[in-house]
């Protein structure tokens, strides 16, 4: 069978490819950032309970909530752009994971409820509950995380698709030795941005143990996602490897500049310097989104150019999504702007 034949036809842009790459580079920063510093964050304060100290989780705990709800937003606008450029390759992996595509909503219930109940009814609860439930909603969390790099992974490999023929109903794509760096870069990453995330809470607070902690998490953590980037740079075909390496300029040049960002951000957190390594935190994972999208372009060259899909250059959708844009951050500052308030008369 060739796998060209199950690849769906690209229905028509109303604008050039162009404009919704950015847009998805540019959301998925932010969808990232918020999913790293909610995961990451609750990841150390489990951690730090069990060595004895639940203050931390508790402060950390009374963030989740709506950590999460930004999260989840934020993680819309990506995957809606992706669909958009993408929608043929994304919308048959997510069929042919089946199940385990639709049990991230299950899992994402579960760990909404699950913070949310810590948030509210913290004191009420016996350590053991408390930690039960947090790492059940942080399972919950690593479960939607391992779905997604599978959805994105699987997507890129049409001539893998054909195992649905061969029985294979609902499957994971466990045989790309990609997959698990792939997966770990983004979970030891979220341990990065988690405690510089507690870093800034320290901060703010001025309360210098969680500067300690969150900048100590940031440096080691970061360190480590070093050696996890090296086994998902390797780890993919030749051929695309060599394209960070010198082949393709735009690619190498945006991978030499994220490897400069994070020397700058390991710099900062050395220094323990938070407010400079939340700025080049931001820089970097800006690039290695960037990093992504050129991995998935070159995966799915032998399939697909994004620039050959006719345009009907109908702008009328991208007036109206800009518009909704600026009044949608207009309405989520005004929000933040009451949080805040609220919470300084609380304290």
């Amino acid at each position: 069978m060739d796998p060209a034949t199950l690849i769906p036809l690209a229905d028509p842009l109303p604008i050039h490819s162009a404009w919704f790459d950015v847009l998805l580079i540019v959301t998925f920063t932010a969808h990232i950032l918020f999913m790293n510093a909610m995961l990451g964050s609750a990841a150390i304060g489990i951690v730090k309970t069990i060595r004895g100290n639940d203050q931390l989780n508790r402060d950390v705990g009374q963030k989740l909530p709506p950590l999460m709800a930004l999260t989840i937003n934020m993680g819309v606008a990506p995957l809606l752009f992706l669909q958009v450029n993408y929608g043929q390759f994304d919308y048959v992996s997510s069929v042919l994971m089946g199940g385990w595509w639709l049990g991230i909503i299950v899992a994402l219930l579960i760990s909404y409820y699950g913070f949310y109940a810590y948030k509210f009814r913290v004191d009420n609860m016996g350590k053991a509950t408390r930690n039960l439930l947090f790492g059940v909603s942080i399972i919950g969390l690593l479960y939607v995380g391992f779905m997604l790099t599978n959805n994105t992974t699987l997507m890129l490999v049409p001539h893998e698709w054909k195992q649905y023929f061969d029985g294979a109903k609902g499957f994971l794509n466990l045989n790309d030795p990609a997959m698990p760096p792939r997966f770990l870069h983004f979970m030891v990453g979220s341990l990065a941005i988690g405690g510089l995330f507690i870093a800034l809470l320290g901060q703010w607070r001025k309360h210098n143990e969680y500067i300690t902690i969150g900048m100590r998490w940031f440096t080691h953590a970061t360190l480590a996602n070093l050696l996890v980037g090296v086994w998902f740079l390797i780890s993919i075909p030749r051929d695309i490897m060599l394209k960070f390496m010198g082949d393709s300029t735009p690619a190498t040049a945006t991978f030499i500049a994220s490897l400069f960002g994070v020397v700058m951000l390991l710099s900062a957190g050395f220094r323990r310097k938070p407010g400079a390594a939340t700025i080049w935190s931001i820089i970097t994972v800006f690039l290695m989104a960037c990093n992504r999208h050129w991995l998935r372009t070159f995966y799915l060259s032998p399939w697909f150019r994004v620039e050959d899909t006719p345009v009907t250059n109908q702008f009328g959708s991208l007036f109206l999504f800009l518009g909704f844009l600026v009044v949608g951050l207009v309405a989520i500052g005004y929000m933040l702007n009451l949080y805040f308030k609220a919470y300084d008369r609380r304290a």
